[in-house]
């Protein structure tokens, strides 16, 4: 918020936040508190929006990157099989944009 003070805003509308599947957060839960910390400043009413990364490995055998099922326990390569990954994104959390006026 005192990006948003400093730039002679009057008030926070909303926050773009980009969070990877491996973070457990819900926006429930983020909403819930960012309404409680934003109370009695220029942020006190925005939401919170959020646009979820997928998980992407690229394969350590063959280079190939590929979206993974996080509910898998070995992560196989489509190409190659091989299980030797590294993760790309999916653990990203991130401030893309605030809307202010």
């Amino acid at each position: 918020m005192k990006y948003a003070e400093e730039n002679q805003t009057h008030q926070v509308v909303s926050i773009q936040l980009q969070v990877g599947e491996l973070r457990d957060f819900t926006e429930e839960w983020m909403q819930r508190y960012f309404d409680y910390l934003s109370r009695g400043t220029i942020a006190e009413g925005g939401k919170i929006v959020i646009k979820r990364t997928p998980v992407t490995v690229k394969c350590m055998e063959c280079a190939h990157s590929f979206n993974a099922d996080i509910r898998q326990d070995n992560i196989l390569c489509p190409d190659c099989g091989s299980t030797k990954n590294e993760l790309v994104s999916g653990n990203e959390f991130l401030i893309e944009s605030i809307e202010v006026i």
